[in-house]
This record gives C-alpha cells, sequence and structure tokens, in this order.
C-alpha cells in the first residue's frame, strides 16, 4: 500500500494515495516514542524492528552481511578508525527551525554575520586560545579577526546550535558538539574543534585500557571544517566495526508514511488535516507543534505544502528518499546544484565549510540529468526503444 500510494504520489492522484497511506496505518503500524530522544534512539539495534520499521534491509554483525553505511558517514574516531564521504550542507542545516519553530536566522546570533564576507566569517567558528601560528593562518585563510573572543568564541557560535529542532544535534555532528567515538579500545568523548589539534591528554585504567580526553574530533578532511553526520553513525566500541554494525537500514518507516498522507491531504485542500498528521511526527521529535503559536502558525495550502517538504528533509536526512522527492517535486535542479547568497543572488551550489566558503562545485550538465539513460543493451535487444534526450 505504501508503494502503491508513492506511485500514485507520481500521478498526483491525491485521493487515492491518502487511501492507500491510511491504509498503512490501519495495519498497525506507529510511531516509536520512547522518550525525549526517541528519533535518536529509533536507529539502535535495540529498536531495529520496532513497529515503526515497515520494510527494512536485515543486517548482522558478519562478513557480507553487515550495514556498511557507517563508514561513509562517520569519522576517524568512530569505532575503527572510519571516513566521513558524506558530508552535510550549511544552507541544510540553517533551515532546522529554533526551538519555537521560527526560522533560524544567524543575525539573532552575531548580529554582524551577515555583514561579513563568507571567508570573513571563518572567524566565528575558531576555537578558543588560539596561537599565533593558528591566528596568522586564519588571517590568510580570510578570517576578519577583529571578531574574533579568545575566551569565548566556542561558546557564542555554540548558541546557533542550542535551542534549535532537537532533530539538528541527534542527525549532526556541529561545531564544538561532543561525540562519543571509540579509540585506544575505549569509549571515548571527543569534540568538534576547529583548527584540529592532535594533542592527547591519556590516563591509562586499571584494565589496561586508555581514556583520551579532552580530544579533538579527527576526520579525513582535517584542514577544513565540515558539518559531520551523527544519525548512522556508530558510538563507542559497542556498536559495530570498521566494516560496520548489525543495525538494519530503514527503507520504509512509519514517520515517511504520514508525511506523505500529509502532502496527499494537504494538496487536496485537506491542510488543517494535513496538520494533525505532521504534528505526530514533529510530536515525536520533541519539535514544536504546527499552528501552536505565531512562528508555526499555518497560513494556508502553500505554506503547509513547504513546511511538509521541510519535514521529509529534517526527519529523512540520510535515508536515501529525498532524492526522489526533489524529482518527483522538479525541485532537485535547484536545490542541489544552486545556492542563494545573502543578496538573493544564485550561486553555484557545492561541498561547502560551515561558515559557507565552497571547496568544490557541482556542475549542471543539461536538463538530461532529469532522467536516467537507457542501458545501451536494453536498446540492442530493442531496436524500438528510443534513448532519453541528451544520452543519444
Amino acid at each position: 500500500m505504501r508503494l502503491r500510494g508513492k506511485i500514485y504520489l507520481w500521478l498526483e492522484n491525491w485521493a487515492a494515495a491518502e487511501t492507500d497511506f491510511k491504509k498503512v496505518g490501519d495495519c498497525g503500524y506507529k510511531l516509536f516514542t520512547d522518550g525525549a530522544d526517541a528519533y535518536k534512539k529509533l536507529f539502535k539495534e535495540a529498536n531495529e524492528q520496532c513497529d515503526e520499521m515497515i520494510f527494512s534491509v536485515q543486517c548482522i554483525e558478519e562478513e557480507g552481511y553487515w550495514n556498511s553505511k557507517n563508514r561513509g558517514f562517520g569519522n576517524r574516531c568512530t569505532y575503527g578508525s572510519i571516513w566521513n564521504n558524506y558530508l552535510v550542507n550549511p544552507d541544510f542545516v540553517d533551515t532546522y527551525e529554533a526551538a519555537d519553530g521560527s526560522k533560524f536566522d544567524w543575525s539573532e546570533v552575531i548580529p554582524d554575520y551577515y555583514k561579513l564576507t563568507v571567508n570573513e566569517r571563518r572567524v566565528f567558528f575558531l576555537r578558543d586560545n588560539l596561537t599565533e601560528s593558528e591566528i596568522a593562518s586564519a588571517k590568510e585563510q580570510g578570517a576578519n579577526m577583529d571578531y574574533y573572543l579568545p575566551n569565548g568564541n566556542e561558546a557564542r557560535v555554540r548558541k546557533a546550535y542550542e535551542n534549535r529542532d532537537p532533530r539538528l544535534e541527534m542527525s549532526v555532528i556541529t561545531p564544538y558538539a561532543k561525540y562519543l567515538g571509540g579509540t585506544g579500545g575505549s569509549d571515548n568523548y571527543f569534540t568538534n574543534r576547529y583548527p584540529y589539534r592532535s594533542t592527547w591528554i591519556e590516563t591509562t585504567n586499571a584494565d589496561g585500557s586508555v581514556t583520551r580526553e579532552p580530544n579533538d574530533l579527527q576526520t579525513d578532511t582535517q584542514a577544513m571544517f565540515y558539518y559531520l553526520n551523527r544519525k548512522f553513525v556508530t558510538e563507542g566500541t559497542g556498536e559495530g566495526s570498521r566494516k560496520g554494525t548489525g543495525i538494519d537500514m530503514p527503507k520504509i518507516r512509519y514517520a515517511d508514511v504520514l508525511l506523505n498522507l500529509a502532502e496527499a491531504l494537504n494538496e487536496q485542500g485537506k491542510t488543517a488535516e494535513a496538520v494533525t498528521v505532521v504534528n505526530q511526527v514533529r510530536a515525536r521529535a520533541g519539535a514544536q507543534l504546527l499552528n501552536s503559536n505565531a512562528a508555526t502558525t499555518v497560513t494556508g495550502q502553500d505554506n503547509m505544502r513547504e513546511r511538509i517538504r521541510n519535514e521529509r528533509y529534517w526527519e529523512l536526512l540520510g535515508e536515501d528518499l529525498i532524492y526522489f522527492d526533489e524529482l518527483r517535486w522538479k525541485i532537485w535542479k535547484d536545490r542541489k546544484f544552486f545556492t542563494y547568497d545573502d543578496n538573493g543572488t544564485q550561486v553555484v551550489n557545492g561541498l561547502r565549510q560551515v561558515w559557507g566558503q565552497a571547496t568544490y562545485h557541482y556542475a549542471w550538465g543539461g536538463d538530461q540529468y532529469w532522467l536516467y539513460p537507457i542501458p545501451y543493451n536494453e536498446i540492442q535487444m530493442n531496436p524500438n526503444i528510443v534513448q532519453n534526450t541528451g544520452w543519444e
């Protein structure tokens, strides 16, 4: 029913989609709501077959059957020293709402943030008590050091990540946040600082294990400062190894179905009912409910459409669903390949450090990107097949 409902969304048969998605709930599926951190616990092995999981790829801690997602989502302090191949875009992080449901605004945290150029903003993300060589390097890279606080830089920028939608800190390792990794055979906490220092303070425990604190979080992109994944990344030494974990990979879960249902309802003009459905997902996450204050008041169908889409981004980060949503909504090109600067001017998007500086640009090669090419062997077997435009 969920799969057929998804097809109905592509066909814009909203009523049929609504019917199918409601039947999924009738089958007994429901949101996992165990405590304030239920969203985080949902992706742990203990809850991998809870009533929210409709379909998942079954994994066990055995060669060839691992969930290896943490290998590309992690960092060098993840147990086994993993890679951070997949990084989180700063524009996306900035979309996470404040705790009261209002839009996040950097200028409310750092009043002059938008007055500085992108490179000058590097200063706000620097660690406390920089050395003279670190200060010189920051200046060389464009940081406006007039704004540097030697003993308060970290605390100032941390305010940007406090009192936000709880899913932000559960999904992303933000600047100066702590992460429970596993090195030296022990669970160790690491702090995401910049610039990175390799100094360790080591303590040998009675059992012979080594505790290292305070530690800087290490990555394999150490010269850069990126937002890192926390969701799907193992913690400590007890959740897996370098090869992967036994945690199942969710492909269809009830939160996804509810948000699809909300879309189908809203597109029929049943916006009030869609609000009720979305609020189930927000309540589980600990986010401010829609229509509970001025910031969360839904002003109409168009406004609700944007809220539902944002909800899918925040709820389903890293679950391999949003790409297909963006194709269906016809926003993939604008969302992924382009962004907008402080003046509203469209610029090329790409891999970017936390203050917005691009280190790699994406390239839009043409509208043929909207469709996959038909495999050549299929055309050989059936010469009546015409290759999609742009892939000839």
